[in-house]
């Protein structure tokens, strides 16, 4: 995607009063109180791990309380919290049962709360990768994106198939390191526009998740040009 015609559907996209951008990403009250909501969840979380009080499935657990506030974003984040069920038969996420897990999450998120430098962040995200916690891949961006919103780009299907058809792209889920190069190719092409999309990855990422769900087509505007 050459830089002219992504600002070309930049410019579409922010002109499109049905986008995301503007039904979302814009003067959203939802989506701003969801900030300080999910790190008071995750203080809250790591706090119970410390004291054994998370529980055994997800609900009434502090991810619950997170998720919560972060799936009332019904557009972007409706299946959020999915990944985060308790599924017994197939033991994902494996942090409800297994102590050892739980405490390492919490541990990474802690990492993650008290540190703004990116080469951390994304340290620890590859040492969450290596730990290979069955359950908690980039479904866990997020919880993070909510808190390094100028970090970690959200992340669900919806996403990965917008940046894919924007990006010429073959991303999978499910892939930490898939992940972050994708990352590493919205952050680079964000810095090319900007101003004209905020250092927020949540804009850019809307308009890859309205490509992803063929709200914006991009091969028409590319026609047209």
């Amino acid at each position: 995607m050459d830089n002219t015609s992504l600002v070309k559907i930049v410019k579409h996209y922010k002109e499109n009063q049905n986008s995301t951008y503007n039904t979302w990403f814009i003067s959203n009250e939802v989506r701003i109180k969801a900030f300080p909501s999910t790190k008071n969840g995750v203080l809250e979380l790591i706090q119970s791990t410390r004291n054994h009080s998370f529980g055994d499935s997800f609900k009434g657990s502090p991810l619950e309380f997170i998720l919560g506030h972060i799936t009332e974003q019904k557009e972007m984040f409706k299946g959020a919290a999915h990944p985060f069920y308790w599924k017994p038969k197939l033991g994902i996420p494996d942090i409800y049962e297994n102590e050892q897990n739980k405490q390492l999450f919490a541990n990474f998120l802690e990492t993650c709360i008290l540190s703004s430098r990116e080469d951390e962040i994304i340290e620890e995200i590859v040492k969450l990768d290596n730990l290979k916690i069955k359950g908690l891949g980039p479904a866990v961006a997020n919880i993070l994106y909510f808190i390094h919103p100028t970090i970690i780009p959200p992340f669900n299907t919806a996403i990965v198939n917008g940046f894919n058809l924007l990006f010429s792209e073959n991303k999978k889920l499910g892939s930490w390191t898939d992940y972050l190069q994708m990352r590493e190719i919205i952050l680079k092409a964000n810095y090319s526009i900007f101003p004209l999309l905020a250092k927020d990855l949540g804009a850019i990422s809307a308009l890859l998740y309205d490509i992803g769900v063929g709200k914006i087509k991009i091969e028409c505007l590319e026609i047209a040009s």
